[in-house]
């Protein structure tokens, strides 16, 4: 019986707090404004600034030549030859077409993988990469070195914008990365190439 009294009292409370009617607390507040300082400086440079803050690398390119340019040279540097997983059919067309060769044969933890993006933030370097970008699901086995290729036209303010920028016809899968949490929590390296005024077609 003691168990029944309880559970009315409660019962009663939920009712009686259901009925009453309160005062809508912060009544002017405007949930469509910015929370955010407005961005004032280039995007791409805050971009860049918000990518080696977040322990990334950001890698200047002018246009796609000096981008090839610039992958060769780390490719070599490192001695990734034979190593790198692309994550686009297309995307490995490109790089073998310009002398770097990239394999799409998974392995359960890749090297280095190479992927073009949707969009990034400027203010806090959230990629965001959808099924446009890679042909497969495998993208959620993330490598120990991530290189993703971006653009300045693909740069946008922030994560809200950039979301914005969806097609109509929504991608099968969207993902968002992190640099920060990446960077502590799954992979060992990120490098960013952004390339100057190309606009990404596919």
């Amino acid at each position: 019986m003691k168990g029944n009294s309880e559970k009315g009292k409660v019962l009663k409370l939920i009712r009686n707090s259901l009925l009453e009617k309160a005062d809508i607390p912060y009544s002017n507040l405007d949930m469509d404004a910015n929370i955010y300082a407005p961005i004032n400086d280039d995007p791409v440079m805050v971009f860049a600034e918000s990518i080696v803050g977040n322990g990334g690398k950001f890698v200047y390119c002018k246009d796609e030549e000096d981008m090839i340019n610039k992958l060769q040279s780390l490719i070599e540097y490192r001695n990734w030859s034979n190593q790198i997983l692309s994550y686009s059919n297309g995307l490995q067309d490109f790089l073998i077409t310009n002398g770097i060769h990239t394999k799409t044969i998974k392995k359960e933890k890749p090297e280095v993988g190479i992927t073009l993006c949707h969009s990034v933030s400027a203010r806090n370097s959230i990629i965001t990469i959808t099924s446009k970008q890679v042909d497969n699901n495998d993208f959620i086995k993330l490598p120990n070195i991530l290189i993703v290729i971006s653009f300045t036209s693909q740069i946008e303010k922030d994560l809200r914008t950039s979301l914005n920028q969806l097609s109509k016809e929504m991608p099968t899968f969207i993902t968002t990365l992190n640099p920060n949490y990446l960077l502590k929590e799954e992979i060992k390296e990120l490098y960013l190439f952004t390339v100057e005024n190309i606009i990404q077609t596919n």
